[in-house]
């Protein structure tokens, strides 16, 4: 199941990044308005994480925004897929934040 149109229906997929401390477990994506505002709207915040594999697809560009491609539940956990990398973690759950600009 997709989750992109759960948790961010009303905005594109372009983020202002992806955040994961193991410190204190959490995986935070901050998610962009519009492609042509680019203001931070909305932060997903995913705790109790664990298990967190990144592997790298491509390389950023310097001017580029990444983008969200697909955030799907799979096999008890959540796999993030983005236009340069692929993201697998565990978590005991996740928060829609709206972020003021």
């Amino acid at each position: 199941m997709n989750l992109l149109e759960k948790y961010i229906p009303d905005f594109s997929g372009h983020i202002e990044g992806i955040y994961y401390d193991l410190a204190v477990e959490s995986v935070e994506i901050v998610f962009y308005d519009e492609p042509e505002e680019f203001n931070p709207k909305v932060k997903l915040v995913f705790s109790g994480v664990c298990e967190y594999q990144e592997a790298e697809i491509k390389e950023i560009e310097e001017d580029c925004v990444e983008l969200v491609i697909g955030l799907d539940e799979v096999a008890g956990g959540y796999c993030l897929h983005t236009n340069s990398r692929e993201i697998n973690f565990k978590a005991k759950s996740v928060l829609s934040i709206s972020v003021s600009t």
